[in-house]
């Protein structure tokens, strides 16, 4: 259960910040992340609003009034720190989270907490992580101000996790002959990736090219010939975590997932990696039998 702080010290633990507003703020949140956070240098991209349709129209149910991934990312805080540890786009996009049941007059929004993203990714430079901190922190002040000036009624509470899984990253590295054209190279790779993900029934949900992402990107990325990130849903694993029976819809903060793939300068290898579904189960205590196997089944 979350506790409710409003000025008391971040919990060493913390998993994500969350905001409990009085009944449906869904309109008033989606134009905080989509008009606000442009100016502290967030980019919504690929916004996945009111999943739950999707869900009753599929499955002919939902036990909720509203769930929606807004996708952001801050390149100019991120690219200098993909030339440290390219592991940290994992985190770029990354979801602010807003729910809300039918059965409860109140919406939840959040996000994960920076410290908790560095320590599953496992990256303990201290620029990478002290800078990653800091590039998150002005966007609690900017919603909260928002919140604020909309008038809306909120508490502050984190969730906070016991432990994170052994295994945490799925890493892939795959060797090809050096093309003619690399551009050309990708554009295939690309291709036929993503279709044999769509043929496991997985949503692309979003894509985000670094290497597009500033005017100066390809300078600040001169180490690398490409680096981008995939969102990645699962319609049937979204709708058993999310929504029904027992369900957890505070399991979206981690939705969709992000895939990152980069070529490093000259390289003949693909490094593609992003955080397992484990983390979602051990750090939210989620043990149902159900979902516990869908976790496994996906991962693998």
């Amino acid at each position: 259960e979350p506790v409710s702080v409003e000025n008391i010290p971040v919990p060493d633990n913390a998993l994500a910040v969350m905001y409990t507003l009085e009944g449906n703020v869904e309109d008033q949140y989606n134009s905080i992340v989509e008009d606000e956070l442009k100016k502290i240098d967030y980019e919504v991209t690929d916004p996945h609003h009111r999943v739950n349709d999707q869900y009753e129209g599929k499955y002919g149910s939902t036990l909720l009034d509203t769930l929606s991934f807004l996708s952001v990312v801050n390149d100019k805080a991120m690219l200098p720190l993909l030339n440290i540890d390219p592991r940290i786009a994992s985190t770029a996009p990354f979801n602010m989270l807003i729910y809300k049941k039918l059965n409860e007059n109140m919406t939840h929004v959040g996000h994960i907490m920076p410290e908790a993203f560095l320590d599953m990714l496992g990256i303990e430079d201290k620029k990478v992580r002290d800078d990653f901190i800091a590039s998150v922190s002005p966007l609690d002040t900017k919603v909260e101000e928002e919140f604020r000036a909309k008038g809306l009624k909120y508490s502050k509470s984190y969730l906070t996790y016991k432990q994170l899984p052994k295994n945490r990253m799925h890493t892939f590295e795959y060797e090809f002959e050096a093309p003619d054209d690399l551009d050309d190279f990708i554009e295939t790779f690309q291709n036929s990736f993503e279709l044999s993900f769509i043929d496991k029934g997985y949503l692309i949900a979003g894509y985000h090219n670094f290497m597009d992402g500033l005017d100066d990107a390809e300078e600040i990325l001169e180490g690398y010939d490409a680096f981008w990130t995939y969102s990645l849903c699962h319609l049937e694993f979204s709708y058993h975590m999310f929504d029904n029976e027992g369900a957890h819809p505070e399991a979206g903060l981690f939705a969709p997932c992000t895939m990152y793939v980069y070529i490093k300068k000259g390289s003949n290898k693909i490094v593609i990696g992003m955080l397992r579904l484990e983390n979602w189960s051990t750090t939210l205590g989620i043990n149902d039998k159900k979902r516990v196997e869908l976790v496994n089944k996906l991962d693998k």
